[in-house]
Parts: C-alpha cells; sequence; structure tokens
C-alpha cells in the first residue's frame, strides 16, 4: 500500500459509477480491498502514478490513495474533470 497516515485530513471527491474496485496497491493487478456502493464519494490523501487504466472513453495512469479504505482507486473513475485533483499532494 502506498504510505498514507489514516489519520490525514484528506479531501473527499465523488466516484462515478458501481463495481468501482478500491485495490491495495497502484496497479490492476492487485488485490481488492473493497468496492464502495456507487456512485459515492470517497476521501483522497494524495495521488500516485500506477498503470494505465481505461473507462468509458477516459485513460488515465493516476491512483488517489483512500486512507479510509486502505487502498488505491484509478483517476478514471473520479467524477473530477482534472487530470490530477485539485489540492491533493504527491504521495
Amino acid at each position: 500500500m502506498v504510505n498514507v497516515d489514516v489519520a490525514t485530513t484528506g479531501t473527499p471527491f465523488p466516484i462515478r459509477g458501481a463495481d468501482v474496485r478500491i485495490r491495495q496497491q497502484p496497479s490492476t493487478d492487485s488485490a481488492r480491498v473493497v468496492t464502495p456502493p456507487g456512485p459515492t464519494s470517497v476521501r483522497v490523501a494524495c495521488q500516485v502514478h500506477g498503470g494505465l487504466v481505461e473507462y468509458d472513453g477516459y485513460g488515465n495512469d493516476v491512483r488517489r490513495a483512500c486512507p479510509d479504505h486502505g487502498g488505491c482507486i484509478s483517476d478514471v473513475f473520479m467524477d473530477v474533470n482534472d487530470a490530477r485533483l485539485p489540492g491533493v499532494p504527491t504521495c
């Protein structure tokens, strides 16, 4: 897992779709930690590059560390139009 302090405040951002997987590491072959009910919001502490993910016409290799879930979510599932979330540091 990307080293993230669980006590870090982070910022909530909405996710799009259902069956979105939060994975233990920032890669597509990493174990699934949780599938939150969607659509919902997740708290994001930092962002890091991982493997490319393509979904519904979007493609990106940025992952978001979600300390509440102990894993990372791909940027393509974030319901935000920016390739990097504003105000979120690099892990």
